[in-house]
């Protein structure tokens, strides 16, 4: 009786064991698959992360920008002062540097604190995609990768004319954004830069302007020199 139990549990543990055995392979012939796909599909998780980091960038601008300008409620003329002579001809357009420091803190703020809120976000790509074929792109099962990013925004100004009719110029004040971004995800790092831009203010000057000028307010403590303006139509 005792050797006929010995023999059934044996039994039992045999073909537990081999179960076991094929459970654990399949898992690892999974994970190699996995492991094999992700490798070669790199290239296209790069691509799909950064068009996502760009996305986040984009709006993350587009939010500060808006938010500034609304809070702050500069218009053109609180940004420019136009002089003029007697004769009515544009002598000089003074730019108040301070407001536009003050512009630029506001929206690196904002930015920040947009890209800080996303910094770290869920990737999910269908396998299909990953197989790189056009016949299993956005099919199968979703993988997620996990997606850090940090930033670097740089803000400056510039001033931009172009002839608006007879004795008369149209001037924008743009705001230009160069946001470099480093993504860390599994298996894969990419640096990458982004250019922005966006009107601060314009408007319509008439009467007669100079070929070209340059008169710029600063901050008395200010040392950016080459933020200058430098006018010309």
């Amino acid at each position: 009786m005792y050797c006929k139990g010995g023999v059934v549990l044996k039994s039992k543990i045999g073909a537990f064991k081999a179960v076991l055995f094929r459970w654990l392979f399949v898992a690892l012939a999974i994970t190699l698959i996995l492991a094999i796909v992700i490798i070669r599909a790199r290239p296209i998780v790069i691509s799909y992360a950064q068009s996502h980091a760009k996305a986040q960038m984009i709006s993350a601008f587009d939010v500060a920008v808006k938010s500034a300008l609304l809070s702050l409620e500069y218009s053109y003329n609180d940004l420019a002062v136009v002089t003029r002579l007697s004769d009515n001809t544009v002598s000089s357009i003074e730019i108040d540097y301070a407001k536009l420091n003050t512009l630029r803190s506001e929206i690196s703020k904002t930015i920040s604190d947009e890209i800080y809120k996303k910094s770290e976000n869920v990737l999910k790509i269908p396998i299909g995609t990953l197989l790189g074929s056009e016949y299993t792109t956005g099919y199968g099962p979703y993988i997620k990768f996990k997606l850090k990013f940090s930033h670097i925004p740089l803000l400056d100004f510039e001033s931009n004319f172009r002839a608006a009719g007879i004795n008369s110029v149209f001037h924008q004040i743009i705001i230009k954004a160069n946001l470099s971004c480093g993504i860390i995800m599994l298996g894969a790092d990419k640096t990458f830069s982004v250019d922005l831009s966006a009107i601060a203010a314009q408007t319509v000057i008439q009467g007669a302007v100079p070929d070209n000028f340059t008169n710029v307010v600063e901050t008395p403590d200010s040392t950016v020199a080459d933020d200058i303006f430098n006018f010309s139509q």
